[in-house]
């Protein structure tokens, strides 16, 4: 995402957008990323799941979590979503419309 000032320019890259909702996700309670290398799950994975795209001048994120046992799923994905909003709007500037969290796993 590029924008534009007097003095210049600036680009984030995707990667980056990714890396700070995945780290806005992670603050919330019972949220883990499974970790592809070692096929296992772990709170802090080097490959989370998270996609951003692009439409206009705002973004839509698709995150896949995994929820810890005894958690509110619906409150949960809630503050997941409210987390990602505040954080890469308050960090970038960029404006972010849409949050779509994937709950793969539900540990019982």
């Amino acid at each position: 995402m590029a924008s534009n000032f007097v003095n210049g320019s600036v680009k984030i890259a995707d990667e980056i957008l990714d890396q700070i909702a995945v780290t806005a996700a992670s603050d919330v309670y019972g949220v883990y990323f499974e970790d592809d290398q070692a096929k296992n799950f772990s709170f802090h994975s080097k490959n989370p799941k998270s996609k951003v795209s692009k439409y206009g001048n705002n973004l839509h994120f698709n995150l896949n979590v995994n929820f810890d046992r005894d958690v509110n799923v619906r409150k949960s994905v809630k503050n997941i979503q409210e987390n990602i909003k505040n954080v890469v709007e308050n960090m970038t500037g960029i404006s972010v419309t849409r949050v779509d969290v994937n709950v793969l796993n539900l540990d019982i």
